[in-house]
């Protein structure tokens, strides 16, 4: 492997919103994770949602690629998202990147504070 190989791309979010309820519809959440992860050229190959009693969602699904996992505060009006994707016989990182685009605009976000690690 050479030096210039990149194993992957790592987005990590914290999203604050305007619209707490989005932050309890993890239902809606899941339909829209799972179009999204096909969409962008991933598969998945399982998941795992909590809905606590008190409000709020996490979720954690597994990629051939690696994964995506979300956690929501909505007492707090945000949430935290991470996505990593692997390369396995190709550069992933854009369609990684419009992965979690497509996610952060989901919940209507007011702002967004997100770090991109190269693998």
């Amino acid at each position: 492997m050479s030096k210039d190989y990149k194993t992957g791309a790592h987005f990590l979010g914290t999203i604050y919103t305007k619209d707490s309820k989005k932050l309890l519809l993890y239902r809606q959440a899941k339909k829209i994770i799972s179009r999204a992860i096909k969409e962008n050229g991933f598969e998945e190959l399982g998941s795992f949602y909590h809905d606590f009693s008190q409000g709020g969602f996490t979720g954690v699904i597994a990629l051939r690629e690696s994964h995506v996992a979300l956690h929501t505060w909505p007492e707090f009006n945000c949430l935290t998202l991470d996505v990593y994707v692997c390369n396995f016989k190709k550069d992933n990182g854009k369609n990684c990147q419009k992965l979690f685009e497509k996610l952060v605009k989901f919940f209507e976000p007011e702002k967004v504070i997100k770090r991109r690690i190269k693998r």
